[in-house]
């Protein structure tokens, strides 16, 4: 009877340590953002990788291992075109858990698209939590003078990243 219990304690640890490792991420990783609404043109990427960043802007100073998401989005139309919104942010969410919001910036081309739309592109680098494949990325509508965050214009898992 002991034998069948440790076996079977045996077998749910090794199940367990398996899933765990199945869903580990790689790193880099690309995540192609796809629209919410069919948004025509509208396209965008995310970059999820370790960086290693100092505690201070001093020289010399020790380095800690963070994750950072940087995200690129093309052809966007004005956040004004979506109703009361005047900027994009860029969005994580480990569902349940956390998330991080980081504003995005419009690009300015020498010689914009004669279609319209614009590029915009943003990052944030202090993530010290365990990203998963159930990890979102999102490209939001935001409204500055109200902190108010609105629907989601591009999104992704990194379901493509899992080793």
């Amino acid at each position: 009877m002991k034998n069948k219990l440790l076996l079977t304690i045996l077998m749910a640890l090794c199940v367990s340590h398996s899933s765990t490792y199945a869903q580990s991420l790689s790193y880099p990783c690309s995540v192609v953002l796809e629209t919410v609404n069919e948004i025509p043109n509208v396209h965008g990427t995310a970059l999820i990788a370790k960086v290693n960043k100092p505690y201070t802007d001093q020289p010399g100073s020790p380095v800690r291992e963070r994750t950072g998401v940087g995200i690129y989005a093309d052809w966007m139309p004005s956040p004004s075109a979506f109703g009361d919104y005047d900027q994009y942010e860029g969005f994580a969410q480990i569902p349940g858990e956390i998330s991080w919001r980081f504003k995005m910036y419009a690009i300015k081309e020498e010689q914009p698209s004669w279609f319209g739309g614009s590029p915009w592109a943003g990052k944030f680098d202090e993530i010290s939590a365990e990203l998963s494949a159930k990890t979102i990325v999102q490209l939001r509508l935001s409204n500055s003078r109200s902190n108010r965050l609105g629907p989601a214009v591009l999104q992704g898992t990194l379901k493509g990243c899992v080793k």
